[in-house]
């Protein structure tokens, strides 16, 4: 898959994510805590409106980053790529998963774990 291509979908995602949090956080903290409410509620809804602006700032980067033209240098930004999503669906199975009596959220675990595995391919198809 092309560099400019794959950094396109890497943004798309976080991008999917940070319009959800942002548009209806609440639900997310329901699906979560389904017991929540008062000040526990709403401490969710502020976690989840600052994971947005974080998110945002993933998009942005991952966004500008499809510019860079040396393959050098493509290979090290879609190992960083890589990792960083390996690393987050590893940390959603492990943390919000059954490991705590939650249901796991599949739909963030294949996204992530989907542009983890297109970008190490990627990465390989570079030359």
């Amino acid at each position: 898959m092309p560099y400019k291509i794959m950094m396109s979908i890497a943004a798309i995602v976080p991008l999917i994510f940070l319009i959800a949090f942002a548009a209806v956080p609440q639900f997310f903290i329901l699906q979560a805590y389904p017991g929540a409410e008062g000040l526990g509620l709403e401490i969710g809804i502020t976690q989840r409106y600052i994971m947005a602006g974080m998110l945002f700032i993933v998009v942005c980067l991952l966004f500008q980053s499809r510019k860079v033209e040396k393959v050098d240098n493509q290979k090290e930004i879609l190992l960083g790529v890589a990792i960083g999503f390996a690393v987050m669906c590893a940390v959603i199975i492990l943390v919000e998963g059954p490991l705590r009596g939650l249901p796991l959220p599949v739909p963030p675990v294949i996204a992530t774990g989907v542009i983890a595995i297109l970008s190490f391919w990627s990465r390989s198809k570079l030359s």
